[in-house]
């Protein structure tokens, strides 16, 4: 039986990432990455591909074409990752322990989405799983200057939900992200200890 999640006392605002967190979407982003790397000639394994979560597309196809010596037209890439993401996404189903969380405090205080992924995508994801209303707040990394690790993402959605930061509780899968959060001031749940 796995453990159960609790909020602290003093939090006024939940902050869920999206992939991997409240939706299992990595499996799915997974393959579309593998297909879209395999175009440039790039082996993409799973090892590498969770080292990398919660980075954005841009991001992470600037690393590898460096690290690899990769000649890549970035927006292409990350446009076709997308349109493959895409295709796949009725796949998609939630992550129990954390959706519950969601569901349980819907209408009850500011919940807000804070991802590594753009508009279109959290978009259909949250359609997809039925609780793109939930949220009062979306942040994606097409609206913020410097994604995760850095702490604007999270910064943004507790100035969109009007909650001090240290009264924010974030939920999280990734390491770039918990890095975030904690540089934000915020409290944060690494979700992985519960899945």
């Amino acid at each position: 039986m796995s453990k159960t999640i609790k909020i602290p006392q003093g939090i006024q605002g939940l902050i869920f990432d999206m992939d991997g967190t409240l939706a299992d979407t990595m499996p799915t982003h997974y393959l579309a990455w593998k297909k879209t790397l395999a175009s440039v000639g790039y082996d993409f394994t799973e090892e590498e591909f969770y080292s990398l979560a919660g980075m954005s597309t841009e991001r992470i196809l600037e690393k590898i074409g460096k690290e690899h010596n990769i000649e890549m037209d970035v927006p292409k890439l990350a446009d076709l990752k997308e349109k493959e993401y895409l295709q796949l996404i009725d796949d998609v189903k939630p992550i129990e322990p954390v959706f519950k969380i969601a569901e349980e405090n819907y209408g009850k205080m500011p919940m807000a989405i804070g991802t590594g992924n753009i508009d279109e995508l959290i978009e259909h994801t949250l359609t997809s799983l039925g609780v793109y209303h939930w949220f009062d707040v979306k942040v994606g990394a097409d609206q913020v200057e410097n994604p995760k690790p850095d702490p604007e993402t999270f910064l943004q959605c507790a100035i969109r939900m009007g909650v001090e930061p240290r009264f924010c509780l974030v939920f999280e899968d990734g390491d770039p992200g918990i890095q975030a959060a904690k540089a934000a001031g915020m409290k944060v749940i690494d979700v992985r200890e519960y899945l």
